[in-house]
C-alpha cells in the first residue's frame, strides 16, 4: 500500500536519527575546538622521507595482552620444567615447533613462511621497564598514546595533527576529493589511538569509522516496523533516504552539519565501492575468520585509495587475548586466524604490486609464561611485536632479541638475555613503536614525542 500523507511535523527524533545511520554519521560529524598541545616548531619534519615512503600502516593491536609464546618459543622445555604445571610438549596436537622455534599451532607456520618470504620481522623483546605496570587500563592508554604518562593525544591523532600542519596533508576540496576526506580510519570505533586531548583537528582528519565485508557504516538500509507509517514507496529503499535528505536540507543551517549529511552519501558510495572490489587472481582470504574479514577491506582501502594513511583495527574482533585460564586450544586457534589473514594480505599487496604497506601486531603487555592452575598465563612485562611488509623502507632484519627464563613458583617470565648487564640482548618498550611510526612518517626527532623513547634500532632504512 502507497502512503502519501507523511507529516514531517510529526516525525520524532529518534526515528530520524535511527534513519540517519548515526553510527557512522558520528564519525564525520565535527566536534568541539580546543588549542593544541604540540608544539609545531619543535618537531623537525622531512618532506622527502614522507614522500619517498609514501608509507600506509595497518595497526592491530591485541587487547588483552597478548602471549609471547606464539613467536618466541626458544626456552619452552625449561620454562615447562619450571613452571606450575607442565606444557604438552611431547603432545603435537597441542604443541609443534617450526625451525626457527614459532609455536607451529599457534599460527607459527604461517609466520615461519613469511619470515622466510623476507615479509615479517619479529621483536622478541619488548620489555616494559618503566614501573612494574600490568595493568589493562592504564598499560592501554599508555602504549595508544605512545609515551609513560597520563594524558596527551593518541599516536595516531598526533601524527594527523602534525602531518596537517606540515603540509603533507592538505583539506579535501569538493566531492571528487572523497579519498582525501579519509587519511584515518578506525575499524574499532573509539580508541586512545584517536584521542585528541588538547588537539584541534580539522574534522576531516578525525577517524572515518569503516566495517568489514559488507557491513557499511554509512548505508541506510533494512525496513523496521515503525518504516510502515512514512515509507512512500514499498519497492524501493530510496525514497525513505530521499526525505531523511530533503529533511537534512530543509531544516539544517549551512556549514558543517549540513556537510555531514552530504558526506554520507558519498561516504556510503566510498566504502561500498571499497567492499565490492575483486580480488587479485590467485588471492584468497581464509573463511569464517574475523581477522581476514577486516584485513581484506583495509588492504583494498589502502591499495585503491593512497590517501589512506593509517587503519586502526581492535576489539571486539581482535580482543580476548587475556588467557588466564584454558588458554592453549584458544590462544591456538585465535594467532592461527590472525597469522593466516596477514599472510593473505602480505599476498594481496604483492599481487597489486605495492610495496609501501605495512603491518604492525601488538598489546598492552605481554605474559608469563607459568602455566598456572586454570591452565593460563598471568600478566607480564614482555610481548613481541611482529611488523610486516613496508619493504620500500624497512629493512629485513628477520629475527630481534633472545629471552631468558626468570622467576619461580607462580611468577615464570621472560624477560631479555643478559638484562642488566653489558651484554643484554637489544630490547624497547611499547613506546618505541610509536617513535617509528612518527619516523616512517617523516618525523626525523619524534623522542619528544615519546618521553625520549626512539625507534626500533635498524628497522627503518
Amino acid at each position: 500500500m502507497k502512503r502519501t500523507d507523511f507529516n514531517e511535523a510529526h516525525f520524532n527524533r529518534r526515528h530520524f536519527l535511527k534513519g540517519l545511520g548515526a553510527l557512522g554519521i558520528s564519525s564525520i560529524l565535527p566536534l568541539s575546538l580546543r588549542s593544541a598541545d604540540l608544539d609545531y616548531d619543535s618537531i623537525e619534519f622531512d618532506t622527502s622521507t614522507y614522500e619517498n615512503n609514501n608509507a600506509q600502516t595497518i595497526v592491530i593491536f591485541l587487547y588483552g595482552g597478548p602471549s609471547q609464546l606464539a613467536g618466541n618459543m626458544t626456552n619452552i622445555e625449561e620454562i615447562s620444567e619450571k613452571s606450575q604445571n607442565p606444557y604438552p610438549l611431547g603432545n603435537e596436537r597441542y604443541i609443534k615447533l617450526t625451525q626457527d622455534r614459532f609455536w607451529g599451532n599457534a599460527g607459527g607456520y604461517a609466520m615461519q613462511r613469511m619470515l622466510d618470504a623476507g615479509d615479517m620481522n619479529i621483536f622478541r623483546t619488548c620489555y616494559r621497564t618503566v614501573d612494574d605496570l600490568k595493568a589493562h587500563g592504564e598499560c592501554t592508554s599508555q602504549a595508544q598514546r605512545g609515551k609513560d604518562t597520563e594524558g596527551g593525544a593518541g599516536v595516531i591523532a598526533n601524527l594527523a595533527s602534525i602531518l596537517y600542519h606540515k603540509g603533507a596533508i592538505t583539506e579535501p576540496s569538493g566531492s571528487d576529493d572523497v579519498g582525501k576526506t579519509i587519511p584515518f580510519v578506525t575499524m574499532e570505533g573509539e580508541s586512545t589511538f584517536f584521542s585528541e586531548d588538547d588537539l584541534n583537528l580539522n574534522a576531516f582528519l578525525k577517524p572515518v569509522a569503516f566495517g568489514s565485508g559488507s557491513d557499511n557504516p554509512y548505508k541506510r538500509g533494512g525496513y523496521a516496523s515503525w518504516y510502515e507509517n512514512i515509507i512512500l514507496d514499498h519497492e524501493t529503499n530510496s525514497t525513505i533516504g530521499k526525505i531523511f535528505d530533503t529533511i537534512a536540507q530543509k531544516y539544517n543551517r549551512d556549514g558543517k552539519v549540513k556537510e555531514s549529511f552530504e558526506r554520507r552519501v558519498i561516504l556510503e558510495k566510498f566504502a561500498d565501492d571499497i567492499h565490492n572490489i575483486t580480488l587479485p587472481d590467485g588471492i584468497e582470504y581464509p573463511s569464517d575468520n574475523v581477522f581476514a574479514q577486516r584485513l581484506q577491506t583495509a588492504m583494498n582501502l589502502l591499495i585503491h585509495n593512497e590517501h589512506t594513511k593509517v587503519v586502526s583495527m581492535g576489539s571486539p574482533g581482535l580482543g580476548g587475548w587475556d588467557d588466564h585460564s584454558n588458554a592453549i586450544d584458544r590462544y591456538t586457534a585465535r594467532m592461527t586466524q590472525l597469522m593466516e589473514a596477514i599472510e593473505s594480505a602480505m599476498a594481496h599487496m604483492k599481487a597489486a604490486g605495492k610495496s609501501n604497506i605495512n603491518i604492525v601486531v601488538f598489546g598492552e603487555f605481554g605474559r608469563n609464561v607459568n602455566y598456572n592452575n586454570s591452565l593460563g598465563w598471568d600478566h607480564g612485562n614482555l610481548q613481541n611485536v611482529y611488523w610486516f611488509g613496508g619493504s620500500d623502507y624497512m629493512n629485513r632484519l628477520g629475527i630481534v632479541g633472545e629471552t631468558e627464563v626468570e622467576g619461580k613458583g607462580g611468577r615464570i617470565y621472560q624477560r631479555p638475555k643478559g638484562f642488566e648487564t653489558a651484554n643484554t640482548s637489544y630490547h624497547f618498550q611499547a613506546f618505541s613503536i610509536a617513535a617509528t611510526i612518527y619516523r616512517m612518517y617523516g618525523i626525523k626527532n619524534p623522542e619528544i614525542l615519546t618521553n625520549g623513547n626512539a625507534p626500533i634500532r635498524d628497522l627503518l632504512a
